[in-house]
Formats: structure tokens, sequence, C-alpha cells
């Protein structure tokens, strides 16, 4: 579309059509959505007469709504003004046919229709994906992990793991004596995976596609947008360097007790009006969970109730003994 200038010094012009808001093109773009979403239809053979030919299967609400976002008004006497407003109109209206078209391109029956019931609630965990890239009748040696790969754990372990994590900050740091007796405990509706925490606050943070922080929470309460601009100068992103440098990521499962005894620590004090250091308790926190892992202390207490601790899988000597018996070389990876 070709815009011309036009004079409107003497023109008292309520806006430029070609400065339209991008928050009205995404209101149409939603309201067209509205549309396509409210009944199925057949498409007519002039796209032209599209709205005009289906309108009756609209609610009259949707259809003035559309009416009123796709046209612009005129301007009394600048007449070079509106025949800019006209194609811009035309364009916007164009473009909206277009996409419904495309919305509408193909039909479906209730038979394409899954239900929900035919799908296998225990899918995810026993099933095998496959690896295009890798030709294991080429491969030689097999390793395998222990945790989580041999072996995974019921929710149990990660209550153990922060019970002790919690007894190592009170018997070997010398955190309050009270946080043993006070009802801490491992929250499993809390932490997830993909979480991190920042060391300089010690806040847990949720990082977009974009690795800016878009919610982060100190203790348990959610913290204020206002904080969170100020705290990030603003756009709430971090360079790449300073972003490794002060974000620990909690991409394992183990880390979901981590994340918890983190919050549940900052929380405790916060709730206690105590003074404390956000960097010394992050780094207490999870040097308590890394001591806990790597000491060994938890694999005993496992092994000593493995019912309590493991999840059955019944096909793993089967797996193991099948590759035996192709000639591969398993070994064990720590």
């Amino acid at each position: 579309m070709k815009i011309r200038k036009v004079d409107y010094s003497n023109s008292p012009l309520i806006f430029h059509c070609f400065q339209l808001n991008n928050m009205k093109i995404f209101i149409i773009i939603t309201l067209l959505a509205l549309i396509v979403s409210t009944d199925t239809f057949t498409l007519p053979t002039s796209n032209n007469q599209l709205i005009r030919t289906h309108v009756s299967i609209l609610s009259s609400t949707v259809v003035n709504e559309y009416s009123f976002m796709t046209t612009l008004s005129r301007h009394p006497h600048n007449n070079d003004a509106n025949d800019i407003l006209e194609q811009t109109e035309e364009a916007l209206q164009s473009m909206q046919e277009t996409i419904l078209l495309d919305s509408t391109s193909t039909t479906y029956s209730e038979d394409d229709i899954t239900n929900e019931e035919d799908i296998p609630i225990d899918v995810e965990q026993e099933s095998v994906y496959a690896n295009s890239y890798v030709d294991l009748g080429k491969v030689d040696t097999v390793g395998f992990d222990y945790d989580y790969t041999l072996v995974t754990y019921t929710q149990a372990l990660l209550e153990l793991i922060y019970d002790m994590a919690l007894n190592r900050l009170v018997n070997d740091l010398e955190y309050p004596k009270e946080m043993l007796t006070c009802g801490l405990k491992f929250d499993p509706m809390f932490s997830i995976r993909g979480l991190a925490v920042d060391k300089e606050n010690g806040w847990i943070c949720h990082l977009d596609y974009a690795h800016r922080v878009g919610v982060a929470w100190e203790g348990r309460h959610r913290v204020l947008r206002k904080r969170l601009i100020k705290e990030y100068s603003g756009k709430r992103s971090l360079s790449p360097s300073k972003r490794r440098a002060r974000l620990k990521p909690l991409n394992d499962l183990f880390s979901m007790a981590e994340c918890c005894l983190m919050a549940d620590t900052v929380q405790y004090f916060l709730d206690g009006d105590i003074p404390f250091c956000p960097r010394s308790a992050v780094n207490d926190v999870l040097g308590s969970i890394t001591k806990t892992h790597i000491s060994g202390n938890f694999h005993k207490v496992v092994a000593e109730n493995p019912a309590k601790y493991f999840e059955e899988k019944p096909h793993l000597k089967e797996v193991l003994n099948n590759f035996k018996k192709s000639g591969k070389r398993l070994i064990f990876v720590r």
C-alpha cells in the first residue's frame, strides 16, 4: 500500500492511519479467533463474501465488535486522509479474511478427536524414545549412571535428602536449633526442575525463553515486579557471563529438595526477623545438599530400606541381560 504525504497542518485528525496501535491489531486477531471458534461453517467460494455470508451464525455482540475494530473513522473534510484510511481499512479486512480462511481450511469429524480415556496414564514412565542418530549395533560399550538411570526413587528420597541437609545446617553450621522443630519439611508441590537460585539474594527464579527473570520467590513469597525490575536493571535480564556467575541452575531431581530447603531457610529468617546474609545462606544450603549427596550417607540409608526409596523396575534385569547376550560391555558411571 502506497502512503501519500498529506498536509495535516489545518486538519484536526484524531490519529494517523499508518500509526495503528499494536494493541488494536492484537485485539482484531483475538476477536477473529473468537469468531472462528464460535461455530463450524462451510467456506463460500468468494473470499469477499466470507463475513457477510456467515454473519448469521455469530452473536450480534461479536459481529458488532468485529465491524467496529475493522472499520476506521473518516475525517469530515480531508479527502486525502480519507483515501488513506479507506486503503488501510481494506487491507485490514483482507488480512483478517485471509487468516479466517486459513484457520478453517481443515475440517474435523468427531472420530478425529481422541478420547482422554484412551491415553495411557503410565505411558511416560515406561516409554522408550528413539534416537535416530545412534546405531547401537555399532556400539560395543554401554555405560549406565546410577541415580535416576539404573535406579529411580520415590518421593521419600527427596524428603530424606531435605531432612539430612537441614540437620547439617543446624548441627555442622550452627543454624538455629528451632529449625528442626518448627515443622520444616520437603514440599513436593513447591519446587520443580528448571528453576535457578540467585546466589546474591537467595531468590528462587524462573527464567523465560530469553533468559530473563520472569518470576522470583523470596522464601515462600513472590517477589513484586517493581523489585524484580530494580534488582535486574529494568529489563530483568543478565548478560551470559553474569548469569553463569550469579544463577545456580536446579536441573536434576535432587535439586527439588535443594530448592525447597533454600526457600524455607530464607522464609524462616524473614518470619523471625533474623538478620542474615543471603549469599552466605545460599552457600550453606547448597553446600549442605552437596555434602549430603556425595558423602554416601543417604545411600546407606536407602540401601537399608530399598522398598521405601526405590521404584520397582521389573524389566531392568532383562534389559541388562539382553545387552550382555548381544556382546555389549557394560560399565557403571559414577
